[in-house]
């Protein structure tokens, strides 16, 4: 069964790259956003997501939490792809002229090949507070650590520029409701 789940997640998952290449029509920009920086750095913790994510599934495997963190990343992809598909949304970002060392780099790459649609919900954010609530699940006497990391892959969307404020507020808001109503089709 979990295998099952694992590959309809991926397979939905999939579903990010058309979508992000429409045009964005809405924008949730703020006066607060012109007054978070640009940090390059963060591009190392924005991209630690691409690491969690997987690592998630791999430490739920044997227990418990497995077929659940499954099905709600499966239903959190599905609702956040409807919203992207029916209410495209996107971010403008910085141009970064000429990059000057690794992580300039890097963010360049991702504003070439991540285009600017797909705002809210943010996939980081979300996908990453369905996995911490797992991961707390099974290790409570470290949940500070999952709260920590959900805490810095959120600000780092801010922080290179690829989500607004309020994209990262509303999907925070709205996780755990994607996590209650999961849990509803499949109790722990």
């Amino acid at each position: 069964m979990k295998v099952i789940l694992l590959l309809i997640l991926f397979l939905i998952t999939l579903l990010y790259f058309p979508l992000n290449r429409q045009v964005p029509k809405f924008s949730f920009k703020t006066k607060l956003d012109s007054q978070i920086p640009l940090l390059p750095w963060t591009v190392w913790v924005y991209f630690s997501y691409f690491l969690f994510f997987p690592l998630s599934i791999a430490l739920t495997w044997n227990s418990r939490y497995a077929s659940p963190l499954l099905v709600t990343q499966i239903f959190s992809t599905l609702i956040a792809s409807l919203i992207w598909k029916v209410f495209p949304n996107g971010v403008i970002r910085p141009l970064i002229k000429t990059p000057t060392n690794l992580n300039h780099r890097l963010l360049s790459l991702i504003y070439k090949y991540d285009r600017d649609c797909n705002g809210l919900p943010s996939g980081h954010v979300l996908q990453s507070f369905v996995a911490c609530f797992f991961l707390a699940l099974l290790f409570p006497k470290i949940w500070v650590v999952f709260v920590l990391v959900l805490l810095a892959i959120s600000l780092s969307t801010l922080t290179t520029k690829q989500h607004y404020f309020l994209d990262m507020i509303i999907t925070l808001l709205f996780a755990p409701l994607i996590i209650e109503l999961s849990l509803y089709i499949i109790p722990l």
